[in-house]
């Protein structure tokens, strides 16, 4: 467990780094571009490349090759599982070479059509046929950086998110305050910036592999049976991913099809904020266990599996729901204390808090469902996950078509919510008719302490609320988060600790034996 904390650690304090600097990257965007019509068209371009970087690089081929790459360094040898990898990264760079070709070239072409399309779609299409290429370097680099983790290396792909960041966040400062260009410039030089940030993401686990395990990639056209392993879980998994895919991308498609600009940004704007908690914690837990999941599943060990599964899913409930409550109360001075700036302005901060306290009601949702599709894709279960995609998917169009008329953005808000909520139920269904025995019985104790815990935070966060002047200045509004948070999250720790939740005992535990080690060898 030590071991896991360790990693854990590492994991979430360079994702935290990721997650705050792109939270600058989006502070300077907004402050930049508001919530114009070009700033949206750079949103709706940059969605299809991480869509296919979350369906293809960190989604289903990684959970469809960590497994079988694992199983090939135990079992077989370094080497059988290092030509697994150029097996993978062969067909990949093929694959995905042809695709970013052909939707380049296309995109080129309805960007220089208007009687095909609106004006608003040509800049758009024009941006996507700069950033499309990124699905070709960032999707290789996951699959690196699956084999890394596979080999107990978690720096890489912690900090490959920086890169890209820091790229964007430089091209933005540059263009805007040292050229001085117009927000159609400034898009499509942050579109080359994310196509250098790729470069820089691909060398990094390149290296690292090279230089830890003597990696060196060859082509290799040539099959083998854990080869053919993988294609059987990714086709069934792939589908899966697609279809959460297009259920993110169809909610950005309807919101920037709607007559009034700013929709789109501030739909992901809200996004973007739960993702914070979601990405820093939630997606580091999945990370980090998954491997730990899949070795215990490949040993046929089904205790060490569970209590592994049990142990994620109490620690996604126990940081993922006091996040969604904290972010619900200080949606306000956060939004003022971050975005209030330049182009970004008192309306659009009245606007996107109430678009963030409706999507924070998905944030435990969208967790849950992650680690749950970790769970089923360590056993090597494409299945569920597939259909609990299809699901959410149906739920999300069709609740988004039934809102979107009358109540526009919010309308998209809620439908992402709800049908969170349904992909949610759905899974964990489906994982209690398994034959788990007694051992995802969560006792009904952890539930409890932690919404006691929850509750006791919500508290000292509604009294300050009501303290609090809503109108208050961007200082105010900083130092009284300074308060705030820190205050709420200690009140929710020492509840935690005090009324024994598990995985808050064994963080205690380990830091006072580092504490106790520090001052003995003084």
């Amino acid at each position: 467990m030590t071991k896991l904390f360790g990693h854990l650690s590492t994991v979430s304090i360079l994702t935290l780094s990721s997650r705050f600097l792109g939270l600058a990257r989006d502070i300077i965007f907004f402050g930049c571009f508001g919530a114009s019509l070009v700033g949206e068209a750079f949103i709706l371009a940059f969605t299809f490349p991480n869509l296919f970087r979350r369906m293809l690089g960190e989604g289903t081929l990684t959970s469809a090759f960590i497994p079988i790459f694992t199983e090939a360094l135990k079992n077989k040898s370094k080497q059988i599982a290092l030509g697994l990898l150029n097996q993978v990264t062969s067909r990949l760079l093929v694959i995905l070479g042809v695709l970013s070709g052909i939707v380049i070239l296309l995109s080129l072409l309805m960007s220089q059509d208007a009687n095909l399309v609106e004006e608003k779609w040509e800049l758009g299409f024009l941006l996507n046929s700069i950033s499309f290429g990124y699905v070709l370097l960032i999707c290789t680099s996951a699959i690196l950086v699956g084999a890394l983790n596979s080999m107990g290396s978690f720096f890489e792909g912690a900090f490959s998110p920086v890169i890209l960041n820091l790229c964007m966040i430089l091209s933005m400062v540059v263009g805007k305050y040292f050229l001085g260009l117009n927000l159609n410039e400034m898009a499509l030089l942050l579109c080359v910036s994310v196509m250098f940030g790729g470069v820089l993401q691909l060398c990094l686990p390149w290296v690292r592999l090279k230089n830890i395990a003597g990696w060196s990639f060859e082509f290799n056209r040539s099959d083998s049976q854990e080869l053919e392993q993988i294609k059987t879980l990714f086709m069934v998994g792939a589908l899966g991913a697609a279809v959460r895919q297009v259920n993110i991308l169809v909610s950005r498609i309807l919101a920037y099809s709607l007559e009034d600009s700013g929709g789109l940004s501030y739909l992901f704007l809200s996004s973007r904020l739960v993702e914070l908690p979601l990405g820093v914690f939630a997606i580091a837990i999945a990370t980090v266990f998954f491997p730990e999941m899949s070795k215990a599943s490949n040993e046929g060990n089904s205790l060490k599996f569970w209590e592994k599964a049990k142990s994620g899913l109490r620690l996604t409930a126990a940081i993922t729901i006091p996040s969604a409550v904290g972010l619900m109360f200080l949606a306000s001075p956060i939004l003022i204390s971050l975005f209030l700036w330049g182009e970004f302005g008192l309306n659009e901060v009245e606007e996107s808090k109430k678009i963030l306290q409706v999507s924070c009601l998905g944030l435990p949702f969208y967790a849950f469902s992650t680690f749950l599709v970790k769970i089923f894709h360590s056993m090597k279960n494409m299945h569920y996950p597939l259909r609990a995609a299809v699901v959410s998917l149906i739920s999300n169009l069709a609740l988004s078509l039934l809102l979107m008329p009358k109540y526009q953005v919010f309308g998209l808000a809620w439908a992402n919510v709800i049908s969170a909520l349904i992909q949610t139920i759905y899974l964990w269904i489906r994982l209690k008719k398994m034959d788990i025995k007694d051992t995802t019985k969560t006792p009904t104790y952890h539930v409890f302490i932690i919404l006691f815990s929850v509750g006791l935070m919500s508290l000292l966060l509604f009294f300050a609320e009501n303290l609090h002047d809503s109108h208050a200045s961007k200082l105010d509004c900083i130092i009284y988060l300074c308060i705030a948070i820190p205050t709420a999250a200690i009140i929710y720790f020492l509840s935690m600790l005090f009324l024994g939740f598990p995985e808050i005992k064994e963080f205690y535990r380990i830091v006072l034996a580092k504490f106790a080690n520090s001052n003995s060898k003084r």
